[in-house]
């Protein structure tokens, strides 16, 4: 799932037989009897530029929404204002000149809050849905065109960074985040200690850069022999003094570790408490957190890394349990914008009685609902609950924003593979999905499935196709979609003219109905393969 593998790894071809994770997904796939045909090439992309390339643009671009160069000479001093969509700041106006400083620390691993900076589009201010421009037409919404300035600032090796493994590597290096060994914590609660913050971590426990970046697994399998997979651990901070003060938490943790450890032979996990320098910080640590936080997103949101996401809270929690926390709701959806379906999972089930990482894996394997378009991410956060005073859940809040903006352009910009195979999609979550196709620019293939999207979700998935210009390959098997709902997909995708496969089987369609909408899309695509059924 998603562009990118191996460091060195040219982009996957679109898929010649089946959508991409059919292979590995349970029940992926089209019906059985299904004919496959692989779709036509229209034209060769463009080759990824190689690591080195990326590397060096990135040190002439900063990892930061609010630092990076824009790349639209009208842009380049423009000072933007918006109102910020949180109901309790509904009158606030934040003003900001793009390329200016990055956004306030967030309290929970920050030290006070400074001043937010929050980047906006020209005229965001007064952008409320169905405005009248100068030209007589619609203004934008300012969600969309807060997104319009993000992919205009977002570069190659922006989007580059969350798939390709030299991103990782720097982050490593740079030591401004340390990761734990995994080895370290499971002696170290097993032997009934408290989990300390970075200060207090003695160095074994923490991994040497040189000797990770070495042996750092950069494949989508926990592997077998000395490879090391990268894992960020997302859970709620049960008190503001400390995460887990009865290591109940880390407890659960390391029964995943426990069988983790059976494949490879070490693992390494971002553990927000032991990886940032945490309060009260010298001047040098501060400056290290600053860096640092900075790229928060990247150990969550990359394609090589793991996710285990600790959705139950210990006992007592005196802060908001997981699903009310506004920074496990940030972890959580951008781990889902483009991860592989198995490296995204809920360790708050039970796993105490697996036997080993394989029905861990099976037990815990989260389903992904679709990407959240950033302004829907910025109303849903404004319901969740942030540790602190009300002031510095306000910095964190806005600061979770920026962040979300930032790594959503970038992931689903860079996207060229998307598969949502079997998990349970409806209409509404095809309404989702549909409102953030528009900004996935390099998408040739798109994979639902196995989905109940029905004829009012295809509706909205065909009002979105005519945007996915790059798109090869489009499969809705087994979704219920009905000769209107397959209708509408087809006419979404009448002008692309790169789409060489369009499948669109056991959807509850009769012959008849089927050989006329085949014959429609043929007449505009003479070259393609069409199935419908």
């Amino acid at each position: 799932v998603g562009g990118g593998g191996e460091d060195d790894e040219a982009p996957p071809a679109p898929p010649a037989v089946a959508a991409p994770g059919d292979e590995e997904e349970p029940g992926a796939g089209a019906a059985e009897g299904e004919e496959k045909t692989a779709p036509p090439m229209a034209e060769e992309k463009e080759e990824a530029s190689p690591p080195e390339e990326a590397v060096a643009r990135q040190g002439e671009e900063e990892d930061s929404f609010g630092q990076m160069k824009l790349h639209e000479d009208g842009l380049a001093e423009t000072e933007v204002t918006t109102a910020i969509g949180y109901n309790h700041l509904a009158e606030t106006e934040v003003t900001t000149q793009v390329g200016a400083s990055t956004a306030a620390a967030p309290s929970r691993h920050s030290d006070a809050p400074a001043e937010t900076d929050i980047a906006s589009a020209p005229g965001a201010s007064a952008s409320a849905a169905g405005e009248p421009n100068a030209e007589g037409g619609d203004v934008k919404g300012e969600g969309e065109m807060l997104l319009d300035v993000a992919m205009a600032v977002v570069s190659e090796a922006d989007m580059d960074k969350y798939r390709k493994a030299y991103a990782l590597k720097q982050a490593v290096i740079s030591g401004d985040t340390a990761l734990v060994r995994g080895t370290w914590l499971f002696r170290h609660i097993r032997e009934g200690n408290p989990l300390p913050k970075r200060q207090d971590c003695p160095p074994e426990a923490l991994w040497n850069p040189s000797e990770l970046v070495e042996v750092m697994n950069t494949s989508r399998s926990i592997p077998d022999g000395m490879s090391v997979p990268i894992v960020a651990l997302s859970f709620g901070w049960e008190t503001d003094e400390h995460p887990d003060p009865t290591g109940a938490q880390m407890r659960r943790v390391c029964c995943v570790v426990k069988r983790c450890l059976e494949q490879c032979s070490d693992v390494a996990i971002f553990i927000d408490w032991c990886s940032l320098w945490q309060q009260p910080r010298t001047e040098e640590q501060r400056a290290s957190f600053e860096r640092a936080r900075q790229s928060i997103d990247l150990w969550y949101a990359h394609q090589m890394t793991w996710v285990w996401m600790l959705t139950s809270s210990g006992e007592g929690a005196a802060n908001p349990a997981y699903d009310e926390c506004g920074w496990t709701f940030f972890h959580r959806a951008i781990s889902s914008l483009n991860s592989h379906y198995d490296m995204l999972l809920d360790i708050g089930r039970s796993v105490e009685r697996c036997f080993d990482y394989s029905s861990i894996k099976e037990a815990c394997t989260s389903d992904r609902g679709p990407p959240l378009a950033p302004a829907a991410f910025r109303d849903a956060l404004a319901a969740k609950r942030l540790p602190g005073a009300a002031a510095e859940g306000e910095v964190d809040r806005a600061f979770l924003v920026q962040r979300y903006l930032h790594t959503f352009a970038a992931v689903m910009g860079a996207a060229e593979s998307l598969a949502y195979v079997n998990q349970g999609f409806g209409a509404s979550e095809a309404k989702q999905l549909s409102a953030s196709l528009r900004w996935c620019t390099s998408l040739q293939v798109l994979s639902l499935d196995g989905n109940d999207i029905g004829e009012e979700g295809a509706a909205s998935l065909g009002a979105a196709l005519p945007q996915l210009c790059h798109l090869q390959g489009f499969f809705a098997n087994r979704c219920g979609l009905g000769r209107m709902g397959a209708a509408s997909i087809i006419a979404g995708a009448k002008d692309l003219r790169r789409l060489g496969g369009l499948y669109l089987s056991s959807n509850g369609i009769n012959e008849e109905d089927a050989g006329t909408l085949e014959d429609a899309f043929l007449e505009r695509h003479p070259r393609s393969v069409i199935r419908v059924s």
